[in-house]
């Protein structure tokens, strides 16, 4: 009889034992049931929002929510693709005469502007830097290649920009030379410093022989640094080599100082 007392206290122990695990097992169950709950309510207010009315009392519903408290956002409207995409690089500067009606820059004389119209290609041309007027002109009618010595095809166009920027006295003049990234070295030109620098110095010294105050003449050589487009073609290296005429306003010298 001893023992099978002994017996049934194990079994009872025993049964006792697993009643207690399962029912931790159940409260860790609700613990996680409940994390969950509350994480959903937080989220699902926003999504129940930006859904349609029936939809919005569907979820409301599993929610245990009234879809009246839910609060009401407005759909965000898609942007169409080319608004999101990044713009595409404007192309090289080409032939930029001014346009009828455009005045950029005041006071220049649209009239004389005018009047180089017809002098315009991809040669020589006008770009705008800040409203203010840049003479470009390219190496094929200004210079022989890794030469100095001004062309008698640019003196046509530089006479004239003479003629206009002279009386021009509110303006200075700064004359830069431009390479492309191909290396020079000659016993003249060592580096492309040198044969930039003496391109503008050879427009500019046409410039004063034509009117233009030379104390209103700055010259630069920047070389290959400052291309206007990269240097991956013959193309675009022909356009890298020039010399830009830079008009700057409010830096009115005195011819006679």
């Amino acid at each position: 009889m001893a023992a099978r007392f002994f017996l049934a206290g194990d079994v009872e122990a025993a049964e006792e034992g697993a009643f207690l695990w399962s029912m931790a097992d159940l409260m860790t169950l609700l613990l996680v049931f409940f994390v969950l709950l509350y994480a959903n309510s937080i989220n699902r207010p926003e999504i129940a929002a930006q859904a349609p009315e029936p939809e919005r009392r569907t979820v409301a519903s599993s929610m245990g929510v009234d879809s009246d408290l839910l609060p009401e956002v407005q759909p965000v409207e898609s942007i169409p693709a080319e608004e999101t995409s990044a713009p595409n690089p404007e192309p090289p500067a080409a032939n930029l005469p001014l346009t009828e009606g455009e005045d950029p820059v005041e006071p220049l004389n649209q009239e004389m502007m005018n009047g180089l119209k017809d002098s315009f290609s991809n040669d020589f041309y006008v770009r705008w830097d800040e409203k203010q007027p840049v003479f470009v002109l390219g190496e094929r009618i200004t210079f022989n290649v890794g030469d100095a010595i001004l062309l008698a095809d640019a003196q046509s166009a530089l006479k004239r920009i003479a003629d206009w920027i002279a009386p021009q006295h509110q303006y200075q003049i700064i004359v830069s030379g431009h390479t492309d990234d191909i290396a020079i070295r000659t016993s003249r030109f060592p580096s492309n410093w040198e044969l930039s620098a003496a391109r503008a110095a050879s427009v500019a010294k046409f410039l004063a022989s034509h009117g233009v105050a030379p104390q209103r003449l700055i010259i630069q050589g920047k070389s290959e640094f400052h291309p206007l487009v990269a240097n991956t073609s013959d193309e675009n290296r022909r356009a890298n080599r020039r010399v830009e005429i830079s008009l700057l306003k409010g830096r009115q010298t005195s011819e006679n100082s």
